[in-house]
């Protein structure tokens, strides 16, 4: 259901990411990735540290993706008509203040309230692979326009991959306290990943800056193709929910489950974090060959399949060493497919309702994702560590079914 105005490429086609424009966002989300890679791996044990118990993480977690999901509803559809720079401008914005107010806030009672609002409103906390949060759609819509369409699959899996490359480097701020002073104290570590944020946040800005945005212009669109477009968006919701459900159990509470089940310090559990983004990355790249060579779905059921016995294992690690072996390769081969499955969602609909099927992409994903935090964290408070594993893989199991079924022919990068 894709535009007719960019035909598919041949197979032997210069590099997607030859655009400057296309390279300057994807250089923004790198940037902005390295401050999310610090925040997903020290933001939840920092909570911890200042006495959150495990369900008011979880429902920290929980109101930062339904937050998450009322502004995406908003922005991704407004973005089809306003263009895209200016609200990625302001999401860029919005993570600096927030940045800002947790490098100024002490600790104590209003640090815990400052930490919780900045947390819903920033989506700290949340690893989102270096996307822009409740703005992502408008980042996958924009990548859309600057691509042709057999071009997309393999630039957006490129698009992650640099993504979780940054996440790899910010999860490393774990190690600061090892060559900054001034981050050897808890409180002083807190700083610094805010301090990572900051710079990562003000670089993007000053990246997207530099793009030129074109506003879609209103186009009649036959009844006809509306009603096809919206049976697969229909669809496309039903089977994401399995998917939100299953990741939402365990993925959002990874470092709390980690120092849980084996004591571990923001150190180790970041160098654990980092494997699984640095492995997502070189992934996500190989990804974007077998895209352009086999197909976006095809690789999606190929990483997420594999992805989903590593999820077994987790829990039946016996210990740190071997559970981080595990996470590490369920992160990546479940992250790598990211940029394809965009590449689909993006492709059943035409140009100018792109933000409209990145919005409920996301959406679908996390309505269903926001319950996972809440119960895979009662979960773990009452001592059944493996059974939000457990469940999340079943459920992933039967979402990899209805993927191929429903999308194999709706396939961008196959010319399908």
């Amino acid at each position: 259901m894709d535009d007719q105005s960019a035909p598919l490429a041949p197979k032997a086609m210069t590099s997607p990411v030859s655009s400057p424009y296309v390279l300057l966002l994807i250089a923004a989300r790198t940037a902005r990735s390295i401050g999310q890679g610090a925040l997903s791996a020290n933001f939840i044990l920092e909570l911890k540290r200042l006495g959150w118990s495990a369900p008011s993480i979880g429902l920290m977690l929980t109101g930062g993706i339904l937050f998450s999901i009322l502004a995406t509803l908003v922005i991704g559809p407004a973005s089809d008509r306003f263009g895209r720079k200016r609200f990625l401008l302001a999401y860029e914005s919005l993570q600096l203040f927030c940045a800002i107010a947790g490098f100024m806030t002490e600790e104590g009672t209003p640090a815990n309230g400052v930490l919780g609002t900045i947390a819903i409103i920033g989506g700290f906390g949340q690893s989102t692979g270096g996307g822009a949060g409740a703005f992502s759609p408008v980042e996958q819509s924009w990548l859309a326009r600057l691509l042709p369409a057999g071009e997309r699959g393999p630039a957006f899996s490129i698009n992650t991959a640099l993504g979780f490359a940054g996440m790899a480097v910010g999860a490393l701020t774990g190690l600061f306290p090892l060559v900054l002073p001034g981050a050897s104290s808890p409180g002083g570590l807190a700083r610094a990943v805010f301090l990572t944020v900051m710079a990562g946040a003000a670089l993007a800005l000053l990246l997207i800056l530099f793009i030129p945005d074109k506003i879609s212009t209103a186009v009649t669109v036959q009844p006809e193709t509306l009603r096809q477009e919206w049976s697969l968006l229909r669809t496309m919701i039903g089977i994401n929910a399995l998917n939100g459900i299953s990741l939402g159990l365990y993925a959002p509470l990874m470092a709390y489950w980690f120092s849980v089940r084996f004591h571990k310090g923001p150190d180790a559990i970041g160098i654990a974090m980092s494997g699984g983004y640095l492995l997502a990355a070189i992934l996500s790249y190989l990804a974007s060959h077998l895209s352009t060579r086999y197909g976006s779905v095809p690789t999606v059921i190929a990483g997420r399949g594999a992805g989903l016995i590593f999820t077994f294992l987790i829990p039946l690690m016996p210990t740190f060493g071997w559970a981080v072996f595990a996470h590490i390769l369920r992160v990546a081969l479940n992250q790598s497919t990211i940029g394809a499955r965009q590449a689909v969602s993006i492709g059943l609909v035409g140009e100018d309702r792109r933000g409209l099927a990145a919005s409920l992409h996301n959406v679908s994903m996390q309505i269903p994702q926001s319950v996972g935090p809440v119960a895979g964290a009662a979960l773990l408070a009452h001592g059944f560590l493996g059974l939000p594993f457990f469940l999340g893989a079943v459920l992933q199991g039967a979402y990899l079914g209805l993927y191929y079924k429903a999308f194999s022919r709706h396939d961008p990068s196959s010319g399908a």
